[in-house]
């Protein structure tokens, strides 16, 4: 595992990533560009290998490029489909230049479509889309709270979709605190050890390749996502040395994606994530 957090690159990419590292960061999300926006910016190759440089020299890896949150290939407006269909195809190739493996989606919204018709929809587009995409960069679906008309926040979604393309094109990035307000019990290790096995069954685990590490501020089930500092939210901080007692990938990121990012919550989430390493668990 390597045990990271989500990044802004406000005020500062380079000083930014040599705080976290000082807090022990080994891993970091970033967004490639405008996260509630449809643009992404000029392409500026020169300052991004400068940053993949540092990056290197830090030893920080991987690098997670997390997709705008406007992007929804299940979208039944054409223009909004549309876009998220070449915003999409502009953040896997960023993430091609960071040297980045992974670029995460939120499955999208079928907006009263229906969720068999909107998992199709997001099944058809990435299958067209696929080849377009640099093969070194693979997409990972996130799991979400299940509010609304949100697709994949059960893992029978997930699988609907993930289960039908190559295990290094196509995999999941499992949010704890969006899982818990869809309902899964993670509050304890026999809730989690089930939630695994689930996701085994349906999924397997070898396509679960990054983890977003949370506490909820919400009850499970709740379908809200309020993701809380860890240790002081609903699942506990048993559960996440339970889940990091697995034996996960030596690369494998695990990235928090907590509160107040860029205040010393930091300092205290990632110290915490890092202090249930290699603890000696045992349910």
């Amino acid at each position: 595992m390597r045990i990271g957090m989500h990044m802004s690159v406000s005020r500062g990419f380079e000083k930014n990533l040599r705080r976290l590292t000082d807090f022990g960061c080994q891993a970091v999300q970033i967004f490639a560009g405008n996260p509630t926006g449809w643009r992404m910016g000029k392409t500026d190759r020169a300052a991004i290998a400068r940053r993949v440089k540092l990056l290197q020299e830090l030893s920080v890896f991987p690098l997670v490029i997390h997709s705008a949150y406007l992007i929804n290939l299940a979208s039944s407006s054409p223009e909004t489909y549309q876009r998220s269909v070449e915003l999409l195809a502009l953040t896997m190739e960023r993430a091609a230049l960071y040297r980045s493996p992974y670029v995460v989606l939120h499955t999208g919204n079928h907006g009263g479509q229906g969720v068999e018709r909107g998992l199709q929809k997001v099944t058809d587009t990435i299958s067209r889309e696929l080849e377009r995409w640099p093969a070194g960069v693979e997409l990972l679906l996130e799991n979400t709270a299940g509010s609304g008309t949100a697709l994949g926040s059960r893992l029978e979604e997930l699988a609907a979709v993930v289960n039908n393309f190559p295990r290094n094109r196509v995999g999941v990035c499992l949010d704890t605190a969006h899982a818990w307000a869809a309902g899964y019990a993670l509050d304890s290790p026999h809730g989690l050890e089930e939630t695994l096995g689930q996701f085994d069954r349906l999924i397997g685990l070898d396509r679960l390749r990054a983890l977003h590490v949370n506490d909820s501020k919400v009850a499970c089930g709740s379908k809200v996502d309020r993701h809380q500092h860890l240790g002081k939210g609903s699942i506990g901080l048993r559960s996440f040395e339970a889940l990091l007692a697995y034996s996960w990938p030596e690369e494998m990121p695990v990235i928090l994606e907590t509160p107040e990012m860029g205040s010393e919550w930091d300092h205290h989430n990632l110290t915490t994530l890092l202090s249930l390493v290699d603890k000696d668990f045992s349910l």
